[in-house]
């Protein structure tokens, strides 16, 4: 079994080719898509301009994450979700209202998304909660399971309901909700409950957390003719192909016309005002046409790899926080990679979820970057301990022994 040091000097590694290729064809697709989205109101490198510098405001912030020690993270906790909270509100009261949605705080020229900082800091938040639990012993309930059992068998199993983690989840998802932005509120609210469950909480202490959410999720589809629309649109795209489902079929198209190859960079014809959203929810379809299959292949190559050596990270390392958090960055690209995919496929009803590095917006790529630079700063610091711990295994070992292995634990010998 190869030493610790070495699995996270390979994680470390394949992790910068995967983040700085997505975030390549991420650019390169933005100006394709883009170039021609609106001849005499934007020109035609207006997009790759601000894209550009995006990725340097990306840059500087991921610069910060990364030589930052992160576990000074869990004490500033509190400010962020403050800030978060009086955000989402704003939002609702004062926020830039685009296509019937208001998502976004205007700021002179720029606009801000708050909901894609609130993703961040429900992962924070709940690494910092659960990993404290976990290291003084504490039950990850407010009420423990081993109740007596003439108590209440709801009771028994149902505080879950009330942990931490899943108010202040549950909170900001219901902000996000009402903006409304459905599918980011699913994701804000979905990886602090699977950090729950890998902690340690079981189905059977989840399943009325699930129920009602699964109940919720119902009302909140039959109370809005729009969202019934789209799910039955979803069920039978083909059906409503110029109405309810012309966004899915366009992306099937798209998909389907590329081919093995692709029509090359810059060459599809989806994006000449037939696919809805090219540059955002829809990137991957244009980027599906202009790169055919093999493409497709690379992206969710690159995708794949951010998910194993993301849990590479957080299984191998030493403290409880730096694991919780690896894992919940690694479980949001990895879950929004594949919801995207999924949309643009059919596989999933269209709820818009961007692919990240691959959508435009200019919020969720810095924080894309930010959050891509924590996850380098876990295993960094990972590998750092490895090599101590190594080198001090390396004084207890007779001195026969410690020549012979000194080339194999210490990388350059």
């Amino acid at each position: 079994m190869k030493p610790k040091s070495k699995q996270l000097q390979k994680a470390f590694f394949w992790l910068s080719l995967s983040f700085i290729l997505l975030l390549v064809l991420g650019t390169a697709n933005v100006y394709s898509a883009t170039f021609v989205a609106a001849p005499g109101v934007v020109s035609p490198t207006g997009y790759l301009l601000k894209q550009m510098v995006l990725i340097v405001l990306g840059l500087l912030v991921g610069y910060v994450a990364y030589k930052r020690d992160y576990k000074k993270m869990s004490n500033r906790i509190w400010p962020m979700i403050i800030i978060t909270f009086l955000l989402l509100a704003a939002v609702l009261g004062v926020g830039v209202v685009v296509k019937g949605a208001r998502r976004w705080i205007g700021l002179g020229g720029f606009t801000f998304q708050p909901s894609e900082l609130a993703k961040i800091v429900g992962i924070i938040f709940s690494a910092t909660v659960l990993a404290r639990a976990l290291e003084t012993a504490q039950p990850l309930y407010f009420i423990r399971r081993n109740i007596k059992k003439e108590g209440n068998r709801f009771w028994r199993h149902s505080p879950v309901l009330v942990h931490p983690v899943i108010v202040l989840a549950l909170g900001m998802a219901l902000f996000v909700f009402k903006q409304p932005d459905a599918g980011t509120a699913l994701v804000i609210f979905a990886i602090p409950v699977a950090m729950l469950w890998i902690s340690g909480a079981s189905f059977g202490n989840l399943r009325w957390l699930i129920g009602i959410g699964f109940a919720g999720l119902g009302v909140a589809i039959a109370s809005e003719g729009y969202r019934m629309q789209r799910l039955v649109s979803w069920i039978n795209p083909w059906k409503y192909q110029s109405s309810l489902g012309y966004q899915a079929t366009q992306s099937f198209i798209a998909i389907g016309s590329g081919g093995i190859l692709g029509q090359g960079v810059g060459n599809g014809i989806s994006k000449f005002s037939y696919l809805p959203e090219a540059h955002t929810d829809f990137a991957f379809a244009v980027l599906a046409q202009e790169w055919g299959f093999l493409g497709v292949l690379l992206v969710m190559a690159l995708f794949c790899l951010i998910i194993v050596f993301g849990f590479r990270v957080a299984f191998q390392c030493r403290d409880r926080f730096g694991m919780l958090m690896a894992l919940g960055i690694t479980m949001y690209f990895g879950g929004q990679g594949l919801i995207n995919i999924g949309m643009n496929c059919g596989i999933f009803p269209v709820i818009g979820v961007p692919l990240p590095f691959i959508s435009y917006g200019g919020t969720s790529l810095i924080l894309n970057m930010f959050m891509a630079a924590l996850l380098l700063n876990i295993c960094r610091r990972g590998y750092r301990e490895a090599i101590q711990q190594e080198q001090a295994a390396q004084q207890v070992l007779p001195p026969s022994l410690r020549q012979e292995t000194q080339s194999r634990f210490i990388p350059g010998k």
